[in-house]
């Protein structure tokens, strides 16, 4: 009896039932101890016994990982076991295999012995075992169907495992066959120098586009407007403030030239306080029932002490009080107007739904956008500093993007490094989001209507 506990208890210390945070022949710590690897034992799912694994496959909502890594040790373990047993049956076979085989040859019936025993058939009876190889047929079929929905709902975590093994082979396969269609030093040089030049292109590319966006608040809209869109360009009025602004974007490089037209005067938007959208409500109304009316459902009016009975119409209210962005990013590349619109940008921009935020009250519409410009510049700040953009200079002034690389850190152990750590410290403090905002809504944008008429 000692000796059984004395084993039961070396088993679960340094047995199949060990902790899988703590390594083979080593004290149970807090500290999680590294697995070493190459020894059978240190598998963390060979440690447990075949009920274990058999819950941990059954029930692979609790450990989901656990139980694809098992499902897939498992396939591979059968299909081992499988492969060895082929090549022991190529090379050699014993004689109590031929036995067994012989045997199961004198058990094995033939579809007419099995219509006469089980069917009381005939050997004449010829569409009678007709009847019964398809009555067999058909139960074999449908017992085939039956086992591969039970064993898929059983077990569905195989499937996955395998699939993964599957991808996993895939991906050694095609990197075998890499390695062994090697580049030579040669090529490989090729290759460097090529994407050195496609990189260098690329970047002049970049300027050269970047370089046409650099004016601010300059340049009429109506005549640059006109150049690209004519028929637009004749509704932009000077009492209207209009300007237009010009970005860089697109799916593909190089990039695309857009162009979007805002307003700096005041706009009534009818949309943020309107109940519905009118013109919508007229196009889905169908035009054989304009004369017939909607659903309408009673109700009670209180005036006083008195309630008065009413009908109203029962309409959909999803697409009340919601903003619809018409005026998109438009690409200036575009030869006529379906090409514009075709566009991927043009079309996400222009469906663009902004629910509309208007509470009737002018200290809660202010506190809105209060908060909101609050959160960008909190989130401008957070990207500066998880991009590690907050880096010191030797000048006080911003640095440009082509120079913003090559600043370098704070030298604590240089003799000047008190003047470069006050550079650092102004140019920290010297950041505005306000200022930015500005400089990004002056950049790339023409002058307003009204303005341009000034300076002509």
């Amino acid at each position: 009896m000692e000796q059984t506990r004395r084993l039961r208890a070396i088993g679960f210390r340094r047995g199949r039932y060990q902790s899988k945070f703590v390594a083979r022949h080593a004290p149970k710590t807090r500290r999680s101890r590294p697995v070493r690897r190459g020894q059978v034992w240190e598998s963390l799912f060979m440690r447990k016994s075949k009920a274990e694994k058999q819950a941990i496959i059954q029930r692979p909502w609790e450990l989901p990982m656990a139980a694809q890594h098992l499902s897939a040790i498992l396939i591979q373990k059968r299909v081992r076991g499988m492969l060895c047993r082929l090549r022991v049956a190529g090379g050699q076979r014993s004689a109590l295999t031929l036995t067994r085989r012989a045997s199961s040859r004198r058990q094995f019936q033939s579809p007419m012995q099995r219509f006469v025993q089980t069917a009381n058939g005939a050997f004449g009876d010829e569409i009678g075992f007709r009847r019964f190889a398809a009555t067999m047929i058909q139960a074999w079929y449908r017992k085939e169907v039956q086992r591969w929905r039970y064993k898929l709902q059983r077990f569905p975590v195989f499937h996955i495992a395998a699939l993964q093994i599957q991808y996993t082979w895939k991906a050694h396969c095609q990197h075998r066959l890499y390695k062994y269609h090697g580049v030579s030093p040669r090529v490989r040089a090729a290759l460097i120098i090529q994407a050195a030049w496609k990189r260098h292109t690329n970047r002049r590319i970049y300027r050269y586009y970047r370089d046409l966006l650099t004016f601010r608040s300059t340049g009429d809209p109506a005549l640059m407007l006109r150049a690209i869109n004519p028929s637009e360009a004749a509704l932009l009025d000077a009492s209207m403030g209009a300007h237009v602004r010009f970005r860089l974007g697109g799916m593909s490089f190089p990039p695309t030239i857009y162009y979007k037209i805002f307003t700096r005067k005041a706009v009534c938007d009818l949309n943020a306080f309107s109940p519905k959208n009118y013109a919508l409500d007229r196009q889905r109304r169908d035009p054989r029932d304009r004369d017939s009316h909607a659903a309408t459902r009673r109700l009670y009016i209180r005036v006083g002490g008195a309630y008065f009975q009413a009908r109203r119409r029962l309409e959909d209210t999803r697409d009340w009080y919601r903003r619809v962005e018409s005026n998109g990013w438009r690409p200036v590349t575009a030869k006529v107007l379906a090409e514009a619109n075709s566009d991927p940008i043009a079309q996400a921009t222009a469906k663009k739904t902004v629910p509309s935020s208007h509470l009737h009250v002018r200290l809660v519409s202010r506190h809105d956008v209060e908060l909101q410009r609050r959160l960008k510049k909190r989130q401008w700040m957070q990207k500066l500093y998880t991009q590690g953009l907050l880096k010191p200079t030797q000048s006080k002034d911003r640095p440009s993007p082509e120079d913003e690389g090559d600043s370098v850190d704070v030298d604590f152990d240089g003799d000047d490094w008190e003047r470069e750590a006050d550079a650092m410290f102004e140019w920290a403090t010297a950041l505005d989001f306000d200022d930015y905002v500005e400089e990004w809504q002056e950049l790339g944008c023409t002058a307003a209507t009204d303005e341009a008429r000034h300076l002509v």
